[in-house]
């Protein structure tokens, strides 16, 4: 069991590892281009006011489009995307910030680190129940399509419930760990998930 757990959670991290990359890559190649067709147009109209018409005239020949009216729509839908799965993939690798840190090292004995450590993934667990339950719920019910490729709102959603999905999976296998170390009487631990006490 935990040899396959140990092996599900690194193909979910390096898919989102990969589609956080590729989200980022796409958002960057968009902007790039806007800033560029913003440029190229705004040097043909500078070059037109100034009776440069010839050469305003080849840039806008060479440069036909002079802005990318569908830019914001998949901005949109990729830096959505990108913010939660890139969360997921924090959740997973417990690389997020973390601001209790400082409360169980001032707790006395392992066990009452063990305990607050597991009250902190159970308060996470909460979260994430109810975050999956109502983007879900936002997900299912939305049915707007966006203005210029009519792609449904429930698509750009859909990041919410998948990541918080992965989230809530990755806080009951730290509940699960924790209880273990609570009766174990280790110290609640921070680190890296050990699938091995599973």
């Amino acid at each position: 069991m935990a040899a396959f757990l140990k092996g599900l959670s690194a193909v979910v991290l390096a898919v989102l590892r990969l589609l956080c990359i590729a989200l980022f890559i796409v958002l960057a190649l968009i902007l790039l281009t806007n800033v560029f067709l913003r440029l190229m147009n705004d040097l043909s109209i500078f070059l037109d006011v100034r009776d440069f018409k010839s050469a305003a005239a080849t840039i806008k020949s060479l440069v036909p489009l002079t802005s990318m009216h569908w830019f914001d729509e998949i901005v949109e839908l990729c830096f959505t995307a990108l913010v939660f799965y890139g969360a997921a993939a924090l959740w997973g690798l417990k690389g997020h910030f973390c601001v209790g840190d400082w409360i169980s090292a001032r707790l006395p004995g392992d066990r009452s680190r063990a305990l607050y450590q597991l009250l902190v993934s159970l308060v996470s667990v909460f979260f994430m129940a109810v975050f999956c339950r109502f983007s879900l719920d936002l997900t299912l019910r939305a049915t707007e399509l966006s203005t210029v490729f009519q792609i449904p709102k429930s698509v750009m959603y859909s990041c919410m419930p998948v990541s918080s999905l992965i989230m809530l999976c990755y806080s009951l296998v730290d509940v699960v760990l924790d209880v273990r170390r609570l009766f174990a009487g280790a110290g609640g631990g921070s680190g890296a998930r050990d699938y091995q006490s599973m």
